[in-house]
């Protein structure tokens, strides 16, 4: 796991205008291993994280961060439920996620703090969410681009139908595969 990171320590060396990396989870276990390794990474390099996770995972995510990770350097990641993230206007509205991001990020931004983010994207039952998600995917690729930032965003393999897999890997120039970051041979950025 921990040199799938360090292949996106390289590609933060390289890539001026951010990283935006899909991950579609496939086994639960070797998700943990990527996101402790993913903050592990981040936070040798010198950057906050920003973990927007399930708090069904979170604890696990906490107890393996604490073996890893000094207390001063648990200090520097942020967590946020992603239920109430995604969700916290009933459904999956991208202009009030965004606005959402935009408040929690004010304070990295105005104080020069480096930060990664890390986004496990859930959704309720709503009708009509795949081209909602597709915007919500080209908006964050959008952002990416021109804060230079760098984000993962995770999807449940069984809840992504191979058409908005397929979505998903044209909003995103990078993805996570086999514990190896590839580039989307999909990805078009507009």
């Amino acid at each position: 796991m921990k040199g799938t990171f360090s292949e996106l320590n390289q590609l933060v060396k390289e890539e001026s205008k951010g990283v935006h990396i899909y991950y579609n989870i496939t086994d639960s276990q070797a998700y943990i291993n990527n996101l402790v390794a993913y903050i592990q990474s981040g936070v040798e390099q010198g950057d906050s994280i920003l973990v927007i996770e399930s708090e069904r995972i979170l604890p696990q995510i906490k107890i393996e961060l604490a073996k890893v990770l000094t207390a001063e350097q648990l200090k520097t990641i942020h967590t946020i439920n992603n239920f109430d993230y995604y969700c916290s206007s009933g459904s999956f509205q991208p202009a009030v996620i965004f606005e959402h991001l935009g408040k929690t990020l004010e304070p990295f931004i105005e104080n020069n703090i480096p930060f990664r983010i890390w986004a496990h994207v859930e959704w309720g039952e709503q009708e009509g969410i795949i081209p909602i998600l597709e915007e919500f995917e080209n908006e964050a690729d959008r952002v990416v681009t021109e804060q230079g930032m760098y984000l993962v965003c995770a999807y449940d393999k069984e809840r992504v139908p191979e058409s908005l897999e397929t979505k998903l890997m044209k909003c995103h120039k990078y993805a996570l595969v086999n514990n190896e970051i590839v580039l989307s041979n999909l990805y078009h950025q507009d």
